[in-house]
């Protein structure tokens, strides 16, 4: 029995439904159980309800972030001694790619690691799209002429740049937005992003190095901000362990 009130005391403090004035019984002082969210202020989240959803906030910091270009191979030559390889990349792309990068793809269950030996920019002016070349050394068994390999570029981190850890990155049909620390409350944020790492994300517009942005549980966030803007009660939803 203690243990049923225990789990129902941390659902109506996780729920946010707080009685509706006038229901309160005489003598009672309203007390605060749950968030509450606001368009001006953005959530505010009791410290009760914080512990229960394990919050965590990280700074914004700056560092390099290892970062690459995914590309589709389409193999042209193969010997005993090499496969040559090309791919199709955006104007944008180019201006990080360079002769001597490292390209790692996959191919019959193998992978190959190879080099970039050329950045062809004339086709641009025709087809929009820029020409990359590869060469994999000593890979001629691993594919043949005309098969297709999913492949990545390793690009030079040469800057520091503005990043924050991928879990704090929300990712909705809106764009992509992150939970700012602002006094008692979290007010979601638009951002830019640029490259995504496993771990990293590079902001390029919308915080600076030393904000605060909330690590987890930002889904639950998310969720309750969503619930309030659609004209229901906020409620959060504690997240499974590691989100």
């Amino acid at each position: 029995m203690q243990r049923i009130k225990a789990v129902v005391a941390l659902v109506l403090a996780l729920a946010g439904c707080q009685p509706k004035s006038g229901e309160s019984a005489a003598g009672e002082e309203s007390v605060e159980i749950g968030p509450k969210y606001s368009s001006k202020n953005g959530l505010h989240v009791p410290n009760d309800t914080r512990l229960s959803l394990g919050l965590k906030t990280v700074e914004v910091t700056e560092q390099q972030v290892p970062t690459k270009i995914d590309v589709q191979l389409r193999v042209y030559h193969e010997d005993k001694e090499s496969v040559l390889a090309s791919a199709s990349v955006t104007p944008e792309e180019t201006k990080a790619l360079k002769p001597g990068l490292v390209v790692h793809a996959r191919s019959n269950g193998a992978r190959l690691t190879g080099q970039l030996t050329r950045v062809n920019d004339e086709l641009i002016k025709a087809t929009g799209m820029a020409e990359v070349l590869v060469e994999f050394r000593n890979a001629s068994l691993a594919s043949s002429v005309g098969a297709f390999m999913p492949a990545s570029v390793d690009l030079d981190s040469t800057v520091s740049v503005v990043t924050i850890p991928r879990a704090a990155l929300l990712e909705c049909s809106d764009g992509h937005s992150v939970y700012t620390v602002s006094g008692e409350s979290f007010v979601r944020a638009p951002v830019k992003v640029g490259a995504i790492s496993a771990d990293l994300v590079e902001i390029k517009d919308g915080l600076y190095a030393g904000d605060q942005v909330v690590l987890q549980p930002v889904m639950s966030l998310w969720m309750t901000e969503l619930a309030a803007v659609k004209g229901g009660q906020a409620c959060c939803v504690v997240p499974a362990k590691g989100k």
